[in-house]
């Protein structure tokens, strides 16, 4: 039996992503095809894994085709990612890539049913 000891880091302060109760919140288990941060919007590929929405610069626009939902919590490569499908989520709470603002993605993510606030 293996114990972990490195060092761990707890607060009191809350940490609120879910924003309503009026529209329930589905969620879906998929392999995560990279290492995914908490609250990402992601992309589901054709390989059945999901993979967070790449960064925005100038040779590259964002593309949301295939935008899946949103991650619940993190998962690295290979593991089972908690995506969230539906529901109400607080916009400044997400994990975005440099170069994409929650107003660029919240059209696509209205049309999935996830609602930013």
């Amino acid at each position: 039996m293996s114990m972990n000891l490195a060092k761990q880091t707890f607060g009191t302060q809350p940490d609120y992503f879910v924003a309503g109760t009026t529209i329930g919140i589905a969620t879906a288990v998929k392999v995560a095809g990279a290492a995914l941060a908490a609250h990402a919007p992601v992309l589901l590929g054709n390989d059945g894994k999901v993979k967070a929405i790449a960064a925005v610069d100038g040779s590259h626009p964002l593309s949301t085709t295939g935008l899946y939902g949103i991650t619940a919590e993190a998962a690295e490569s290979g593991e089972d990612a908690i995506i969230y499908l539906s529901g109400e989520f607080f916009a400044d709470g997400l994990a975005l890539p440099s170069g994409v603002a929650a107003a660029d993605i919240e059209v696509a993510l209205r049309n999935l049913g996830i609602f930013l606030k």
